[in-house]
């Protein structure tokens, strides 16, 4: 069920979507092997969403008069506001260092906790 309420979400922000990797290529044609994996070019385009606070106010109105569920919009956002925030704060705990593949200098902060015994 859950899945098909995301793809509500999806099929909604869809034709942004297609306006906005249209004018990227448009500006820069150099971004045409990256916005070719879809997964890359649809995070860039909700960590776009997500970065200005005026966009995601409009995004999530729009969402919801179009009838998508207030939950399903809220969770499917707030894990790109939180990745935004560990990006700007440099703050990830070793299970991402590990997945995302980061460089002890890439990273600030640390979230979790180890001990030795």
């Amino acid at each position: 069920m859950e899945i098909l309420l995301e793809q509500n979400l999806e099929k909604e922000l869809k034709p942004y979507f297609k306006k906005y990797k249209s004018f990227l290529l448009d500006y820069d044609e150099t971004l045409d092997e990256f916005l070719s994996d879809h997964n890359n070019a649809w995070n860039l385009f909700i960590m776009s969403i997500v970065s200005d606070n005026s966009n995601l106010k409009k995004c999530v109105n729009n969402l919801r008069s179009k009838g998508v569920d207030a939950k399903v919009i809220n969770k499917y956002f707030y894990y790109f506001i939180k990745m935004k925030y560990k990006m700007d704060h440099k703050q990830y705990s070793w299970n991402e260092q590990i997945e995302f593949d980061l460089d002890l200098e890439d990273v600030e902060i640390s979230t979790t906790k180890m001990s030795f015994f």
